[in-house]
């Protein structure tokens, strides 16, 4: 489903980072079988989501086999998500609906009934480092909230971060389907060795049975 922003991108840099990371995704998504056999409505959970400027690419990355598509963000910075309702908001009645709530990732997911089901989790650029207690609570959270079937995608700036992510993931459970070091991902100045969308992971809930857990 193509979903088109209300209001261009502030920084003129940001829609080349969107393609660059449509192309990661749909390269990590290439190693995982059936990824795209969805069903016909697809709802797709954004944590930390900031100004949600992936929102597009998630559209149409993930919910391209989909009828119906429900995006829901939430993040703790107000003129961050003021923004990204402005940019990706939808009429009323329509097939995609989005929703950006200013809300702490770990209350948001708390607040959730125990049946509400998302088919994609996704969490740009992680923070795992910055607070592992915090972090590996929304990344429970996150899980418990996923369809049997759903995927748990996360991107990553820095190897080491991404490697305790990816560790800290595991450990809670959850299955590594695929993973893709981004070739084309772009330096950041302000830190060495930090890229944008420099990794990209997608794990799974172990099944039933709890084999691969």
């Amino acid at each position: 489903m193509a979903l088109n922003p209300n209001i261009p991108f502030h920084s003129t840099g940001l829609p080349e980072d969107m393609a660059v990371l449509k192309r990661a995704l749909e390269t990590t998504l290439a190693k995982i079988p059936g990824a795209h056999g969805a069903g016909a409505e697809q709802r797709i959970l954004n944590l930390a989501c900031g100004r949600a400027d992936e929102t597009g690419v998630l559209a149409d990355v993930f919910g391209r086999e989909g009828e119906r598509l429900e995006i829901v963000g939430a993040d703790i910075r107000s003129a961050e998500i003021e923004e990204a309702n402005l940019r990706w908001g939808t009429a009323k009645g329509n097939d995609m609906h989005t929703r950006f709530h200013v809300e702490d990732g770990k209350r948001f997911l708390a607040s959730m009934s125990s049946s509400e089901r998302f088919d994609l989790t996704f969490m740009r650029h992680q923070n795992f480092w910055n607070n592992p207690v915090l972090w590996a609570q929304m990344f429970e959270g996150a899980l418990r909230q996923l369809s049997d079937d759903g995927l748990f995608v996360i991107t990553s700036y820095f190897d080491v971060e991404h490697e305790l992510a990816c560790r800290k993931l595991t450990d809670l459970g959850a299955v590594k389907v695929a993973e893709h070091r981004n070739p084309h991902s772009r330096k950041l100045s302000d830190a060495p060795g930090k890229s944008v969308d420099r990794h990209i992971a997608v794990f799974q809930r172990p099944s039933p049975s709890g084999a691969g857990a």
